[in-house]
Protein backbone atom coordinates (compact mmCIF):
# COMPACT_ATOMS: atom_id res chain seq x y z
CA UNK A 1 0.00 0.00 0.00
CA UNK A 2 1.44 3.22 -0.93
CA UNK A 3 0.60 5.77 1.56
CA UNK A 4 0.91 9.71 1.91
CA UNK A 5 3.59 11.18 3.10
CA UNK A 6 1.82 13.01 5.71
CA UNK A 7 -0.01 10.02 7.02
CA UNK A 8 1.89 9.12 10.06
CA UNK A 9 0.00 7.74 13.04
CA UNK A 10 -2.76 9.49 15.00
CA UNK A 11 -1.31 13.37 14.51
CA UNK A 12 -1.33 12.97 10.61
CA UNK A 13 -4.95 11.47 10.54
CA UNK A 14 -6.07 14.74 11.99
CA UNK A 15 -4.28 16.76 10.42
CA UNK A 16 -5.80 15.20 6.88
CA UNK A 17 -9.04 15.38 8.73
CA UNK A 18 -8.92 19.42 8.97
CA UNK A 19 -8.21 18.91 5.29
CA UNK A 20 -11.72 17.84 4.47
CA UNK A 21 -11.07 14.01 3.85
CA UNK A 22 -14.12 12.79 6.36
CA UNK A 23 -14.87 9.05 6.34
CA UNK A 24 -18.43 8.54 6.30
CA UNK A 25 -20.06 5.05 8.08
CA UNK A 26 -22.37 3.06 6.02
CA UNK A 27 -25.59 4.82 7.55
CA UNK A 28 -24.36 8.39 6.51
CA UNK A 29 -23.79 6.80 2.74
CA UNK A 30 -27.09 5.41 2.14
CA UNK A 31 -28.55 8.38 3.74
CA UNK A 32 -26.60 10.51 1.39
CA UNK A 33 -28.02 8.28 -1.70
CA UNK A 34 -31.42 9.14 -0.99
CA UNK A 35 -31.38 12.72 -0.65
CA UNK A 36 -29.45 13.06 -3.83
CA UNK A 37 -32.16 11.11 -5.63
CA UNK A 38 -34.80 13.09 -3.65
CA UNK A 39 -33.22 16.19 -5.55
CA UNK A 40 -33.15 14.37 -8.80
CA UNK A 41 -37.11 13.66 -8.43
CA UNK A 42 -38.07 17.08 -7.67
CA UNK A 43 -35.59 18.56 -10.28
CA UNK A 44 -37.24 16.26 -13.14
CA UNK A 45 -40.68 15.12 -11.89
CA UNK A 46 -41.90 11.69 -13.12
CA UNK A 47 -44.90 12.05 -15.28
CA UNK A 48 -47.84 9.39 -15.14
CA UNK A 49 -50.23 9.08 -18.04
CA UNK A 50 -53.73 8.64 -17.25
CA UNK A 51 -55.21 5.28 -16.97
CA UNK A 52 -58.43 4.65 -19.46
CA UNK A 53 -61.14 2.31 -20.18
CA UNK A 54 -62.66 2.01 -23.41
CA UNK A 55 -66.47 1.40 -23.21
CA UNK A 56 -68.01 -1.61 -24.25
CA UNK A 57 -70.77 -0.03 -26.13
CA UNK A 58 -67.56 1.48 -28.46
CA UNK A 59 -65.70 -1.76 -28.48
CA UNK A 60 -68.59 -3.90 -29.87
CA UNK A 61 -68.54 -1.09 -32.76
CA UNK A 62 -64.78 -1.63 -33.47
CA UNK A 63 -65.38 -5.65 -33.58
CA UNK A 64 -68.55 -5.00 -36.13
CA UNK A 65 -66.36 -2.55 -38.38
CA UNK A 66 -63.72 -5.24 -38.47
CA UNK A 67 -66.54 -7.29 -39.42
CA UNK A 68 -67.60 -5.72 -42.64
CA UNK A 69 -64.28 -5.16 -43.34
CA UNK A 70 -63.11 -8.44 -43.39
CA UNK A 71 -66.29 -9.97 -45.30
CA UNK A 72 -65.61 -6.68 -47.80
CA UNK A 73 -62.27 -7.82 -48.59
CA UNK A 74 -63.41 -11.45 -48.64
CA UNK A 75 -65.80 -10.04 -51.44
CA UNK A 76 -63.05 -8.70 -53.13
CA UNK A 77 -60.78 -11.65 -53.02
CA UNK A 78 -64.23 -14.04 -54.52
CA UNK A 79 -64.86 -11.00 -57.33
CA UNK A 80 -61.13 -11.50 -58.36
CA UNK A 81 -60.76 -15.33 -58.00
CA UNK A 82 -63.19 -15.92 -61.38
CA UNK A 83 -60.34 -13.94 -63.66
CA UNK A 84 -57.51 -15.93 -61.89
CA UNK A 85 -59.06 -19.47 -62.52
CA UNK A 86 -59.60 -18.30 -66.04
CA UNK A 87 -56.02 -17.66 -66.84
CA UNK A 88 -55.21 -20.46 -65.18
CA UNK A 89 -57.43 -22.59 -66.89
CA UNK A 90 -56.94 -20.39 -70.35
CA UNK A 91 -53.20 -21.22 -69.97
CA UNK A 92 -53.55 -25.04 -68.59
CA UNK A 93 -56.15 -25.26 -71.73
CA UNK A 94 -53.63 -24.17 -74.66
CA UNK A 95 -50.87 -25.62 -73.39
CA UNK A 96 -52.48 -29.12 -73.68
CA UNK A 97 -53.83 -28.77 -77.38
CA UNK A 98 -52.64 -26.16 -79.73
CA UNK A 99 -49.85 -24.93 -77.80
CA UNK A 100 -50.38 -21.27 -78.62
CA UNK A 101 -49.06 -19.27 -75.82
CA UNK A 102 -46.49 -16.86 -76.73
CA UNK A 103 -44.69 -14.46 -74.75
CA UNK A 104 -46.94 -11.58 -75.88
CA UNK A 105 -49.66 -13.52 -73.91
CA UNK A 106 -47.21 -12.67 -70.60
CA UNK A 107 -46.60 -9.45 -71.27
CA UNK A 108 -49.87 -8.92 -71.37
CA UNK A 109 -50.97 -10.60 -68.28
CA UNK A 110 -48.31 -8.83 -66.41
CA UNK A 111 -49.95 -5.62 -65.92
CA UNK A 112 -53.47 -7.39 -64.77
CA UNK A 113 -50.92 -8.84 -62.18
CA UNK A 114 -49.62 -5.82 -61.04
CA UNK A 115 -52.88 -4.63 -60.61
CA UNK A 116 -54.02 -7.30 -58.25
CA UNK A 117 -50.87 -6.97 -56.56
CA UNK A 118 -51.69 -3.33 -55.28
CA UNK A 119 -55.08 -4.56 -54.94
CA UNK A 120 -53.65 -6.97 -52.39
CA UNK A 121 -51.64 -4.28 -50.69
CA UNK A 122 -54.43 -2.14 -50.60
CA UNK A 123 -56.63 -4.25 -48.58
CA UNK A 124 -54.26 -4.88 -46.14
CA UNK A 125 -53.68 -0.91 -45.18
CA UNK A 126 -57.89 -0.69 -45.06
CA UNK A 127 -58.00 -3.06 -42.67
CA UNK A 128 -56.06 -0.20 -40.13
CA UNK A 129 -59.33 2.13 -38.89
CA UNK A 130 -58.99 5.30 -36.82
CA UNK A 131 -60.58 5.41 -33.35
CA UNK A 132 -61.57 8.55 -34.44
CA UNK A 133 -64.04 7.90 -37.19
CA UNK A 134 -67.61 6.31 -36.93
CA UNK A 135 -68.93 2.90 -38.75
CA UNK A 136 -70.67 4.16 -41.27
CA UNK A 137 -68.17 6.64 -42.99
CA UNK A 138 -65.61 4.22 -42.90
CA UNK A 139 -67.52 1.15 -44.55
CA UNK A 140 -68.94 3.78 -47.35
CA UNK A 141 -65.22 4.88 -47.86
CA UNK A 142 -63.98 1.27 -48.35
CA UNK A 143 -67.59 0.41 -50.39
CA UNK A 144 -66.04 3.50 -52.76
CA UNK A 145 -62.87 1.99 -53.03
CA UNK A 146 -63.50 -1.50 -53.57
CA UNK A 147 -65.82 0.14 -56.72
CA UNK A 148 -62.87 2.08 -58.22
CA UNK A 149 -60.41 -0.82 -57.86
CA UNK A 150 -62.89 -3.26 -59.55
CA UNK A 151 -63.60 -0.56 -62.47
CA UNK A 152 -59.69 -0.42 -62.75
CA UNK A 153 -59.67 -3.90 -62.94
CA UNK A 154 -62.23 -4.13 -65.98
CA UNK A 155 -60.49 -2.09 -67.91
CA UNK A 156 -57.22 -3.96 -67.35
CA UNK A 157 -59.15 -7.19 -68.25
CA UNK A 158 -60.73 -5.19 -71.58
CA UNK A 159 -57.37 -4.15 -72.85
CA UNK A 160 -56.12 -7.86 -72.34
CA UNK A 161 -58.87 -8.97 -74.04
CA UNK A 162 -58.24 -7.14 -76.85
CA UNK A 163 -55.04 -8.44 -77.18
CA UNK A 164 -56.47 -11.50 -77.80
CA UNK A 165 -58.92 -11.64 -80.03
CA UNK A 166 -60.03 -9.80 -83.08
CA UNK A 167 -62.48 -7.00 -83.33
CA UNK A 168 -65.46 -9.50 -83.79
CA UNK A 169 -64.87 -11.85 -81.05
CA UNK A 170 -63.79 -9.46 -78.74
CA UNK A 171 -67.39 -8.95 -76.88
CA UNK A 172 -68.35 -12.54 -76.82
CA UNK A 173 -68.80 -13.37 -73.32
CA UNK A 174 -67.02 -16.29 -71.48
CA UNK A 175 -65.32 -16.63 -74.49
CA UNK A 176 -62.78 -19.19 -74.34
CA UNK A 177 -60.01 -20.05 -76.47
CA UNK A 178 -60.32 -23.71 -76.24
CA UNK A 179 -63.56 -22.93 -78.44
CA UNK A 180 -62.14 -20.61 -80.94
CA UNK A 181 -59.57 -23.21 -81.27
CA UNK A 182 -61.53 -26.06 -82.37
CA UNK A 183 -63.18 -23.87 -84.73
CA UNK A 184 -59.87 -22.29 -87.36
CA UNK A 185 -57.60 -25.36 -86.84
CA UNK A 186 -59.84 -28.44 -86.58
CA UNK A 187 -62.83 -27.45 -88.93
CA UNK A 188 -60.69 -25.12 -90.66
CA UNK A 189 -63.50 -22.44 -90.39
CA UNK A 190 -61.59 -18.32 -90.29
CA UNK A 191 -62.79 -16.44 -87.36
CA UNK A 192 -60.63 -13.68 -87.69
CA UNK A 193 -62.73 -10.39 -88.86
CA UNK A 194 -65.30 -11.81 -90.09
CA UNK A 195 -68.12 -12.91 -89.61
CA UNK A 196 -69.85 -11.01 -87.25
CA UNK A 197 -69.95 -11.76 -83.64
CA UNK A 198 -73.51 -12.83 -83.87
CA UNK A 199 -72.80 -15.56 -86.35
CA UNK A 200 -68.68 -16.09 -85.54
CA UNK A 201 -70.53 -17.13 -81.46
CA UNK A 202 -72.76 -19.16 -83.21
CA UNK A 203 -70.14 -21.12 -84.75
CA UNK A 204 -67.88 -21.38 -81.66
CA UNK A 205 -71.10 -22.21 -79.43
CA UNK A 206 -72.29 -25.09 -82.18
CA UNK A 207 -72.44 -28.97 -80.67
CA UNK A 208 -70.19 -30.09 -83.41
CA UNK A 209 -68.56 -29.37 -86.81
CA UNK A 210 -72.07 -30.92 -88.56
CA UNK A 211 -74.29 -27.87 -86.78
CA UNK A 212 -71.00 -25.22 -87.90
CA UNK A 213 -71.50 -26.42 -91.41
CA UNK A 214 -75.16 -26.24 -91.38
CA UNK A 215 -74.44 -22.53 -90.35
CA UNK A 216 -72.51 -21.79 -93.02
CA UNK A 217 -75.26 -23.27 -95.29
CA UNK A 218 -77.89 -21.40 -93.38
CA UNK A 219 -76.29 -17.87 -93.38
CA UNK A 220 -74.08 -18.00 -96.43
CA UNK A 221 -75.58 -14.78 -97.54
CA UNK A 222 -74.74 -12.73 -94.74
CA UNK A 223 -71.70 -14.30 -94.46
CA UNK A 224 -70.64 -13.27 -97.91
CA UNK A 225 -71.90 -9.88 -97.05
CA UNK A 226 -69.13 -9.43 -94.06
CA UNK A 227 -66.34 -10.22 -96.55
CA UNK A 228 -66.87 -8.25 -98.52
CA UNK A 229 -67.55 -5.35 -96.08
CA UNK A 230 -64.05 -6.60 -94.61
CA UNK A 231 -62.45 -6.68 -97.65
CA UNK A 232 -63.54 -3.39 -99.01
CA UNK A 233 -62.12 -1.72 -95.50
CA UNK A 234 -58.84 -2.50 -96.20
CA UNK A 235 -56.48 -0.27 -97.57
CA UNK A 236 -53.16 -1.25 -98.09
CA UNK A 237 -51.03 -1.37 -100.96
CA UNK A 238 -50.43 -5.08 -100.02
CA UNK A 239 -54.26 -5.84 -100.23
CA UNK A 240 -54.72 -4.35 -103.23
CA UNK A 241 -53.62 -7.25 -106.08
CA UNK A 242 -55.80 -9.28 -104.79
CA UNK A 243 -59.09 -7.23 -104.34
CA UNK A 244 -60.38 -7.33 -107.58
CA UNK A 245 -60.61 -11.02 -107.62
CA UNK A 246 -62.04 -11.30 -104.21
CA UNK A 247 -65.09 -9.57 -105.52
CA UNK A 248 -65.23 -11.06 -108.33
CA UNK A 249 -65.28 -14.57 -105.98
CA UNK A 250 -67.76 -13.13 -103.57
CA UNK A 251 -70.28 -11.94 -106.86
CA UNK A 252 -69.86 -15.06 -108.05
CA UNK A 253 -71.59 -16.84 -105.06
CA UNK A 254 -74.17 -14.47 -104.50
CA UNK A 255 -75.42 -15.16 -108.10
CA UNK A 256 -75.18 -18.72 -107.09
CA UNK A 257 -72.14 -19.77 -109.35
CA UNK A 258 -70.75 -21.40 -106.37
CA UNK A 259 -68.46 -23.57 -108.13
CA UNK A 260 -66.31 -21.08 -109.76
CA UNK A 261 -66.68 -18.82 -106.31
CA UNK A 262 -65.03 -21.81 -104.75
CA UNK A 263 -62.50 -22.29 -107.69
CA UNK A 264 -61.40 -18.41 -106.82
CA UNK A 265 -61.33 -18.56 -103.38
CA UNK A 266 -58.81 -22.05 -103.47
CA UNK A 267 -56.26 -20.10 -105.91
CA UNK A 268 -56.71 -16.99 -104.07
CA UNK A 269 -55.90 -18.83 -100.53
CA UNK A 270 -52.78 -20.33 -101.76
CA UNK A 271 -51.50 -17.20 -103.84
CA UNK A 272 -52.34 -15.38 -100.12
CA UNK A 273 -50.30 -17.77 -98.01
CA UNK A 274 -47.77 -18.25 -100.58
CA UNK A 275 -46.93 -14.64 -100.91
CA UNK A 276 -46.91 -14.72 -96.83
CA UNK A 277 -44.56 -17.29 -95.93
CA UNK A 278 -42.61 -18.12 -99.14
CA UNK A 279 -40.82 -21.61 -98.30
CA UNK A 280 -41.92 -21.83 -94.79
CA UNK A 281 -45.56 -22.56 -95.63
CA UNK A 282 -44.75 -25.98 -95.28
CA UNK A 283 -43.64 -26.13 -91.75
CA UNK A 284 -47.33 -24.91 -91.05
CA UNK A 285 -49.68 -27.48 -93.59
CA UNK A 286 -49.17 -31.33 -92.89
CA UNK A 287 -46.81 -33.70 -94.93
CA UNK A 288 -47.21 -36.42 -97.18
CA UNK A 289 -45.86 -39.08 -94.28
CA UNK A 290 -48.03 -37.76 -92.01
CA UNK A 291 -45.49 -36.75 -89.66
CA UNK A 292 -45.55 -33.22 -89.28
CA UNK A 293 -46.87 -31.78 -86.25
CA UNK A 294 -48.68 -28.36 -85.60
CA UNK A 295 -45.44 -27.08 -83.41
CA UNK A 296 -44.31 -24.42 -85.68
CA UNK A 297 -47.98 -22.64 -84.75
CA UNK A 298 -46.51 -22.39 -81.04
CA UNK A 299 -44.75 -18.70 -82.88
CA UNK A 300 -47.40 -17.06 -83.28
CA UNK A 301 -49.62 -14.86 -80.79
CA UNK A 302 -53.02 -15.75 -80.12
CA UNK A 303 -54.48 -13.43 -82.66
CA UNK A 304 -52.21 -14.61 -85.37
CA UNK A 305 -52.93 -18.23 -84.43
CA UNK A 306 -56.65 -17.43 -84.93
CA UNK A 307 -55.76 -15.93 -88.36
CA UNK A 308 -54.02 -18.68 -89.75
CA UNK A 309 -54.69 -21.78 -88.24
CA UNK A 310 -57.40 -22.65 -91.17
CA UNK A 311 -54.47 -23.54 -92.71
CA UNK A 312 -54.04 -26.72 -91.05
CA UNK A 313 -57.10 -28.17 -92.33
CA UNK A 314 -57.16 -26.13 -95.86
CA UNK A 315 -54.23 -28.31 -96.30
CA UNK A 316 -54.41 -31.69 -95.46
CA UNK A 317 -53.02 -34.11 -98.01
CA UNK A 318 -55.10 -35.28 -101.22
CA UNK A 319 -53.67 -37.43 -103.62
CA UNK A 320 -56.22 -37.89 -106.29
CA UNK A 321 -53.53 -40.79 -107.85
CA UNK A 322 -53.01 -42.73 -104.52
CA UNK A 323 -56.69 -43.20 -104.57
CA UNK A 324 -57.52 -40.69 -101.64
CA UNK A 325 -61.35 -39.97 -100.76
CA UNK A 326 -62.47 -36.57 -102.06
CA UNK A 327 -62.53 -34.53 -98.86
CA UNK A 328 -66.27 -33.12 -97.99
CA UNK A 329 -65.11 -29.88 -96.02
CA UNK A 330 -62.93 -27.31 -97.90
CA UNK A 331 -59.98 -28.27 -99.05
CA UNK A 332 -57.42 -26.42 -100.66
CA UNK A 333 -55.96 -29.44 -102.50
CA UNK A 334 -58.48 -31.18 -103.54
CA UNK A 335 -60.29 -27.95 -105.15
CA UNK A 336 -57.15 -27.60 -106.88
CA UNK A 337 -56.96 -31.06 -108.47
CA UNK A 338 -60.32 -32.52 -108.33
CA UNK A 339 -63.63 -31.89 -109.82
CA UNK A 340 -66.46 -33.61 -107.90
CA UNK A 341 -69.85 -32.60 -106.04
CA UNK A 342 -68.26 -34.18 -102.79
CA UNK A 343 -65.88 -30.96 -102.59
CA UNK A 344 -67.63 -28.43 -104.79
CA UNK A 345 -70.48 -27.34 -103.05
CA UNK A 346 -71.66 -23.74 -101.44
CA UNK A 347 -70.46 -24.71 -97.68
CA UNK A 348 -67.01 -25.08 -99.37
CA UNK A 349 -66.92 -22.06 -101.69
CA UNK A 350 -68.45 -20.02 -98.38
CA UNK A 351 -65.37 -21.36 -96.06
CA UNK A 352 -63.27 -20.93 -99.08
CA UNK A 353 -63.63 -16.85 -99.58
CA UNK A 354 -64.25 -16.86 -95.84
CA UNK A 355 -60.72 -17.90 -95.17
CA UNK A 356 -58.86 -15.62 -98.05
CA UNK A 357 -60.90 -12.66 -96.65
CA UNK A 358 -60.01 -13.45 -93.30
CA UNK A 359 -56.15 -13.77 -94.33
CA UNK A 360 -56.09 -9.95 -96.33
CA UNK A 361 -57.90 -8.43 -93.49
CA UNK A 362 -54.98 -9.66 -91.22
CA UNK A 363 -52.52 -8.72 -93.73
CA UNK A 364 -53.67 -5.02 -93.83
CA UNK A 365 -54.13 -5.21 -90.10
CA UNK A 366 -50.54 -5.84 -89.95
CA UNK A 367 -49.37 -3.28 -92.81
CA UNK A 368 -51.49 -0.68 -91.31
CA UNK A 369 -50.29 -1.13 -87.30
CA UNK A 370 -46.64 -1.30 -88.48
CA UNK A 371 -47.10 2.07 -90.28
Amino acid sequence: MIEDENDEGPDGRQANEAKGRIELTPAQTESLRNAVANMQRSIAPQIKLPKFTLPESMLKSFAVVSEIAEAQRAMMLSSLKPILDAQETLAAAWLQTANAITSDLFKSIAPLQSNLNLISAQLTKSMDFSFAQSVTPIVEAFAAQRSAWLKDLGSTVAAIRSCFYPPNLRIIKDLEMTGVEVVVMVDGIALYGLPRTSIAEALIRAAGASERRNILGRRWKTISADCRAAVEGCTSAAVAPYRPFVVVALDALDAGHTAAAQALGGTLVDAIITDYFGDNRYLYTPNKKGTRTKDAYDEFTVRQFIAFAPMWQAYQQFFVNEGDRVPTTFSRNATAHTVSPRQFNRRNAVQALMFACSLLYRLDEEVVGAA
